[in-house]
């Protein structure tokens, strides 16, 4: 190995520190990476979560909806009879 002139100490040391400062600036890009997929996990299961209730809340609602619907229909055929009866001949208006 032959010595060069043109590499000094100083070049030396500026490129270890630019190393080094790269290593370090990607360590902590690697640890912020790794808390943001925590994060987004725990998105992803909050998310299903919610679409669990959603799905359970919508299901509810589709059952009272049904509900209501009978409820209805039973009232039209109620009043029916009713209006049936009243048109009949002798009864009380």
């Amino acid at each position: 190995m032959k010595f060069d002139p043109t590499v000094s100490t100083g070049t030396i040391i500026q490129t270890l520190v630019f190393v080094i400062g790269v290593a370090t600036a990607y360590g902590g890009y690697r640890e912020d990476q790794v808390k943001q997929d925590g994060r987004i996990a725990q998105v992803e299961v909050l998310a299903d979560k919610d679409r669990e209730s959603t799905k359970d809340a919508l299901k509810e609602i589709k059952t009272q909806v049904s509900d209501l619907q009978k409820s209805n229909q039973e009232i039209k055929e109620s009043l029916a009879i009713l209006r049936g009866r009243a048109a009949e001949p002798g009864s009380r208006k």
